[in-house]
């Protein structure tokens, strides 16, 4: 009678979730929508604007307009799941209650203290904002170390180049250990393969998502520099050119 209130309660929760996260979508589609087709922005560039200061071939719109398509996308991967986590995380508080009241319960209880209090204490905790918290640390994670790896050219010689299951061994296993390494130390969790369990499923749902995001949003450093050297030359021929110009004009007799 508990498990069947538990899955009734739950399927009422699930429920509400899914109307937020129809009404999120919109408000997402809304805002995107509003930000590229409203007929006042369209407006504004076309005619009140100067069209040599925002021509629509220009790189700095176009990738605003990618990074708010990026962030839309990004806001609903994380929101899908955050969602499915939810939904693991509290059946698996439901199954864990009732393994407790099995004989083989004090068994483990005994075997393996430490991951018993981490469970423990991941039952009693706000299962909705733990979902969020661990959705949101494992995104900002890996997308922190994809944009470096991005920078720095990594990416290309050690993920690029790797095929499905190179990446989620080479990668989803390192990033997993770096997310629980952070939620370890900010929940206290004294387990780490409990903790790690804990981080799996968000960190490889998202991370082959956040190097994507970073492939279109960072550049990497020596593109950077093929832009930065022409300027930096042709600045100091400039300069050059100006102080011997002066230092003519000033010895003149």
């Amino acid at each position: 009678m508990l498990i069947r209130n538990s899955f009734r309660f739950l399927k009422i929760k699930f429920h509400l979730i899914k109307e937020y996260y129809l009404l999120f979508i919109n408000f997402l589609s809304s805002i995107h929508e509003s930000l590229t087709d409203h007929p006042a922005v369209i407006f504004l560039t076309n005619r009140v604007l100067s069209k040599r200061i925002f021509p629509r071939k220009n790189p700095v719109f176009n990738y605003v307009n990618k990074f708010i398509s990026t962030l839309i996308e990004a806001a609903l991967l994380i929101t899908a799941t955050g969602v499915l986590c939810f939904i693991i995380y509290y059946t698996f508080g439901m199954l864990w209650y009732a393994y407790l009241s099995t004989p083989m319960a004090d068994n483990f209880i005994s075997l393996h203290p430490e991951r018993a209090e981490t469970i423990f204490e991941f039952s009693e905790l706000n299962l909705i904002y733990f979902s969020i918290e661990v959705t949101l640390s494992a995104f900002i994670i890996c997308f922190a170390i994809s944009a470096v790896c991005r920078f720095l050219h990594i990416c290309h010689y050690l993920y690029l180049s790797q095929g499905l299951f190179g990446k989620l061994i080479y990668w989803g296993v390192p990033l997993t250990g770096a997310v629980s390494y952070y939620i370890k130390n900010e929940y206290g969790f004294s387990d780490w393969e409990a903790t790690g369990c804990m981080v799996m499923l968000p960190t490889y749902l998202l991370f082959i998502s956040c190097f994507k995001y970073s492939e279109k949003l960072v550049p990497e450093a020596g593109d950077i520099l093929k832009i930065l050297i022409p300027w930096i030359k042709r600045s100091s021929r400039k300069t050059y050119q100006k102080i011997n110009d002066l230092a003519q004009y000033l010895v003149k007799p």
